[in-house]
């Protein structure tokens, strides 16, 4: 039998299956969000640089006030952008998120990506500052520099920005504190150093092409509870038809809710593939978050819990993990916290494409 909620090392309970929310026009949101909530979902997860917060805000103030859900029975999980790793900057970033959000608290708020970039470290760069690729000069979540490249902070560090971060929960701003986009090693350091308040939480890239097993067995024994975003693979990433050093098509040769043996096992249950893929986290341990703001699509996500795989079933995945990682930013790979170098390429020979695609790409 699998349970809908994991027991955190702090004793919360936390959803197994959230919505996301990365991507999602504001003007769809607030729908999207209303819809989750009424098919079963409670735990939403967004962050800061995704623009949409303050309309989920509205989102969550109207299910409220229609007693369609009590605060204390949802687990809304934020994150700290990168432009705000530097301690003075870490509190007011979560303060920002809670103004949008219209709330006290957050369930769950980590460290977005482990390098603090791009930021030229003047100001706490805010939502409504822009989500936007801008000069420098403006204050906006992602500036780059005179010549086009990425800013960044390289006198941050995250263990500076983890101490911030449990004194943020002292402080009852956020019930948790986690990681995401971070690589064994840097979880490691995290542990290493932690006071008081140890990552709950570590939300990274994870889906049937990258089944991340080792670090997933590593957040189990270290009691973490390991989350997948792009759970699904993420078909309508920007950088889908981009190039490949941006792991713009799966090596496969097929979308992950496309392939023929996912089709079949869909097909025997009357589920879609969706359903399967996320079953299979399901029945591996894991924790997910799968974004949609349809309507119909996002109330049909959530139909996983009637249903189960087969030991053969299971077995079919095995033979699709093949390492894929999508999201892997090449635009900050100089920096010295970047976390997925063994995805890249020489950064000599990707330079032009960086270009390139920051060019093409508004914002992550």
């Amino acid at each position: 039998m699998v349970e809908e909620y994991i027991e955190l090392r702090n004793g919360a309970k936390m959803p197994r299956v959230g919505l996301g929310t990365w991507q999602a026009p504001p003007d769809l949101t607030k729908a999207a969000i209303k819809c989750a909530v009424k098919s079963g979902y409670r735990l939403l997860d967004t962050a800061n640089d995704y623009s949409n917060e303050h309309v989920i805000g509205e989102a969550l103030e109207e299910l409220f006030s229609e007693g369609v859900v009590k605060r204390e029975e949802l687990f809304i999980q934020c994150k700290l952008w990168n432009t705000n790793h530097r301690p003075e900057h870490v509190k007011q970033d979560l303060l920002d998120t809670l103004h949008d959000l219209k709330l006290d608290y957050v369930d769950s708020f980590v460290i977005h990506w482990p390098q603090a970039v791009p930021s030229n470290g003047k100001y706490c760069a805010k939502r409504s500052d822009g989500c936007s690729l801008a000069h420098e000069s403006k204050k906006t979540m992602f500036p780059v520099d005179d010549d086009g490249y990425w800013c960044t902070d390289k006198e941050s560090h995250y263990v500076d920005t983890w101490a911030v971060m449990e004194t943020l929960v002292d402080e009852g701003l956020t019930r948790s504190i986690g990681l995401s986009n971070f690589n064994r090693r840097q979880v490691e350091e995290i542990l290493s150093v932690t006071k008081k308040h140890f990552p709950c939480v570590l939300q990274n890239e994870s889906h049937p092409y990258l089944h991340e097993l080792d670090l997933r067995n590593f957040c189990r024994i270290n009691r973490i509870a390991f989350q997948a975003y792009s759970a699904l693979g993420s078909a309508n990433r920007p950088w889908r038809n981009f190039g490949s050093i941006t792991s713009g098509a799966p090596k496969t040769g097929h979308e992950i809710l496309e392939h023929p043996d996912i089709l079949k096992i869909a097909q025997k249950y009357g589920k879609s593939t969706a359903n399967v893929v996320m079953r299979w986290h399901l029945q591996i341990g894991g924790t997910l978050v799968a974004k949609s703001t349809n309507p119909g699509r996002i109330e049909a996500n959530y139909k996983v819990w009637d249903f189960e795989l087969t030991q053969d079933e299971m077995s079919v995945f095995e033979e699709l993990n093949v390492g894929w990682r999508h999201l892997i930013w090449p635009e900050t790979s100089n920096h010295p916290d970047f976390p997925f170098k063994d995805d890249l390429p020489t950064i000599t020979s990707c330079r032009s494409l960086i270009r390139d695609f920051s060019k093409e790409v508004k914002y992550l």
